[in-house]
């Protein structure tokens, strides 16, 4: 098990992997199954918000929830540019300080800008406390590949385990063999187990652990909402990686949903066999962003 391997012995496994190989730019890998659906339109998904390959935040910041919670409660999320940069909403030691935390929030949630997930993240947030870590998380991990090309070694650990920085820079490694440097490598991996914990599925500071999150119908919803995007429905859409990160047993995912329809969020039919999921539609209609399903 992965979980169980030396860091030393991880760093030289990466290290290993990198001989030979084509260089990144050469590369163009396909689309990882795990999350998005085979034949799927990547240019339907990144209208609305995803971004599908390349680099991310996570290369040099954390997922920034309590910098994104303070924009959010300010009510700047729309417009955020001059409450960060002139007003110093963040409290930043310096304007470049400013300037590089409206970049990387703009990269992880599109703050200021219209792209349909990040409309439908805003118009969420107030609803539900609860769920905010988690629709971060999801909309983070939408819009970072890096942070995504991650994330095996924490969503497939048990209750318990220890998750530490080497497994998960060596799950990038394998998806994005010598993308990346070792140093940048451990500097990703050590942001994203951060980010990991922000968002509650990770608990302690040195050591690591596996917990779990909380589950609210709201981040339920917004979790399938990208799961569509990404071509998912049905019983496949409740058995994803993006309904993974609620990390609930399939009937209690389906249960969130079922509670989701009543706030307007979904729409759940079923026929013998058949399991209809209905997000973007009833979404685009409660939230007011109808490019959820125009786009």
């Amino acid at each position: 098990m992965p979980g169980n391997q030396t860091t030393e012995g991880l760093l030289v496994a990466m290290a290993e992997s990198r001989k030979g190989r084509v260089p990144a730019a050469e590369a163009c890998p396909p689309l990882p199954q795990d999350w998005f659906s085979a034949g799927i339109d990547p240019s339907a998904m990144q209208a609305a918000g995803l971004k599908l390959q390349g680099g991310g935040a996570h290369q040099s910041k954390t997922m920034m929830l309590g910098e994104v919670s303070t924009i959010f409660a300010s009510g700047h999320g729309d417009d955020p540019a001059t409450a960060v940069l002139a007003d110093n909403l963040l409290a930043k030691p310096s304007m470049r300080a400013r300037e590089a935390a409206l970049y990387r929030l703009r990269q992880l949630y599109g703050v200021g800008q219209t792209d349909p997930i990040c409309l439908a993240l805003r118009r969420l947030w107030p609803r539900d406390a609860d769920a905010r870590a988690t629709l971060a998380l999801s909309c983070a991990l939408a819009r970072d590949p890096s942070f995504r090309d991650g994330a095996a070694p924490v969503l497939d650990a048990l209750l318990g385990d220890q998750v530490r920085w080497p497994v998960i820079a060596a799950a990038f490694e394998a998806r994005n063999p010598g993308r990346i440097g070792e140093r940048m490598a451990k500097s990703l991996a050590q942001n994203a187990a951060s980010s990991w914990t922000q968002a509650g599925l990770l608990k302690g500071a040195l050591r690591k652990e596996r917990v779990r999150p909380k589950a609210t119908p709201v981040a339920a919803a917004y979790a399938a909402l990208i799961a569509s995007l990404c071509g998912f429905g049905g019983v496949r859409l409740l058995s994803c990686r993006w309904l993974d990160l609620l990390d609930r047993p399939i009937e209690e995912r389906l249960g969130l949903l079922r509670q989701a329809e009543g706030l307007g969020l979904a729409r759940i039919r079923s026929a013998g066999d058949v399991l209809e999921i209905e997000i973007r539609r009833p979404m685009a209609d409660t939230l007011g962003v109808p490019a959820l399903v125009h786009g």
